[in-house]
């Protein structure tokens, strides 16, 4: 019981930073420099659908939202700047996101209906409010 406990509270949190940012829509930047060029991470949940997340961190500790576009033989743009697309705090989550803390994990779930096989580049970048990050990007097959 004891491992079974620890083991949700790993996965799931027990800070309550899962729950979604609808207090403030904006972000409030304190300006200076831009956020670190993002990780990446590509994956699928055992329901079938794939993923993409992205971690930035912003050197004032400013809030970030994130842009993240998949090209190939569709292009899909997910960019919380512009309301496109719903983001989440982890790959399985169906409550989105407005933002993210510097340093949080933010995914997006990629419909397999409008993804095709194929190859693809998936591009990230990370904005907190005043600057955007360099664009990270890699490469991948669907």
């Amino acid at each position: 019981l004891t491992l079974t406990v620890g083991a949700l509270l790993l996965a799931l949190g027990c800070s309550g930073a899962n729950k979604p940012v609808t207090d403030n829509p904006t972000i409030a930047s304190r300006g200076g420099q831009a956020p670190s060029s993002p990780q990446l991470r590509v994956g699928s949940t055992l329901w079938g659908y794939k993923y993409v997340g992205a971690r930035s961190v912003d050197p004032e500790g400013d809030r970030i939202k994130y842009r993240i576009v998949i090209e190939g033989p569709v292009t899909l743009v997910f960019d919380q700047t512009q309301g496109q697309g719903q983001f989440y705090t982890l790959p399985w989550s169906n409550e989105p996101v407005s933002d993210f803390a510097s340093g949080q994990w933010g995914f997006v779930k990629i419909p397999n209906a409008n993804l095709p096989s194929g190859s693809y580049v998936i591009k990230a970048q990370a904005f907190d409010g005043s600057n955007w990050s360099n664009n990270q990007q890699l490469s991948i097959n669907f």
